[in-house]
């Protein structure tokens, strides 16, 4: 019988120290006619995770109108091209810092001697910070937006040449969950209600904040099923999150299609906001693999809390991160000789 090697054995502890707490479907999962809790259907989009047709071609529109603009907003070969991500702790860990404490697992670590991705006019941002979770983003009043500017004037470009938004957030210490008979409403407490309705506001302010915006993309948490109870996000509310972002981008459908405005994620047509969409889906329900492999371990957590992500995990989120924006048609702007 083999020796266990002794750098697995503090691996092996973590894993035994730390149990599922919460286990779902993804929403990339889900079947025709099944449903969370008995009411909510999954799937990224309308009973699919592929986007509806109408959709893709407002999506593809919007792609097409991002281009190289110079300082002032007007387009220009020289120009460049932001994106700027937006969000709380995870999502700079994620996401990464290009200029201090950047991990070469990170989105932007991944990207930097990427060939395939654009280095020419392509700029992309952090502005995510730890703490300002999704009510700090709705106005400028937690000065998240003035330190963006900043972060902007330190990478050489200005708020008129930012065109895309990375958005990845939570609600702090939530309390309520779904239930089989939540109707969600702008009033509406329950959390991913509450959500929804606030990427809402979001969107309209960086619609106004962001002049020359054209895509908005949402990603979805990791897991949080080993995060203790009453800690700073647990589960359920990571794995609804993701329902709350499905019904904001729903209702965007909706309303460009029938002029309707949802009462909770309130009005997103193009001249209010950007054209919404789903970047990388990034839940997996613990240890089991959903249908794409994809696994969240304990290993993947800081042991300090076991919600936010490890190197581990950070490589997995930009893996999937770079995939998604060298492969999808509404990121050209992403790739090396698209534009």
């Amino acid at each position: 019988m083999k020796k266990m090697s002794l750098a697995v054995l503090p691996l092996l502890l973590v894993s035994l120290a730390y149990a599922q707490s919460f286990s779902a479907t993804p929403l990339t999962d889900f079947r025709l006619g099944q449903l969370y809790l008995g009411a909510f259907p999954g799937f990224l989009y309308e009973g699919s995770n592929e986007m509806p047709g109408d959709h893709a071609a407002d999506g593809l529109i919007a792609a097409s109108r991002v281009q190289p603009l110079d300082s002032q907003g007007n387009p220009s070969r020289f120009g460049k091209i932001v994106v700027v991500g937006i969000g709380m702790s995870n999502w700079t860990d994620e996401f990464c810092d290009s200029q201090t404490n950047c991990i070469p697992q990170s989105f932007l670590g991944s990207t930097q001697k990427n060939p395939l991705v654009d280095h020419r006019a392509l700029v992309i941002v952090n502005c995510a910070r730890p703490g300002e979770v999704a009510d700090h983003w709705l106005n400028d009043k937690f000065k998240n937006y003035s330190y963006c500017k900043s972060r902007l004037t330190q990478n050489g470009v200005t708020e008129a040449q930012v065109q895309v938004i990375l958005y990845k957030n939570a609600l702090e210490r939530p309390t309520q969950s779904l239930t089989a008979t939540t109707v969600c409403n702008s009033q509406s407490r329950v959390e991913a209600c509450h959500y929804e309705h606030e990427i809402g506001i979001t969107a309209r302010f960086i619609k106004r904040q962001y002049r020359n915006v054209q895509q908005m993309f949402l990603h979805s948490r990791i897991y949080a099923g080993y995060a203790p109870a009453g800690s700073l996000d647990p589960e359920p509310f990571a794995y609804e999150y993701g329902f709350a972002t499905k019904w904001l981008i729903a209702a965007q459908i909706q309303q460009l299609r029938n002029g309707t405005v949802d009462d909770t994620a309130g009005p997103l047509d193009y001249a209010s906001a950007p054209w919404l969409a789903w970047g990388p889906y990034f839940w997996a329900s613990g240890r089991t693999p959903r249908n794409d492999g994809l696994t969240w371990v304990p290993q993947d957590f800081s042991l300090n809390d076991m919600t936010h992500p490890s190197p581990s995990a950070v490589g997995k989120v930009s893996s999937m991160m770079v995939n998604f924006y060298l492969n999808s048609p509404y990121s050209p702007w992403f790739t090396a000789g698209r534009n």
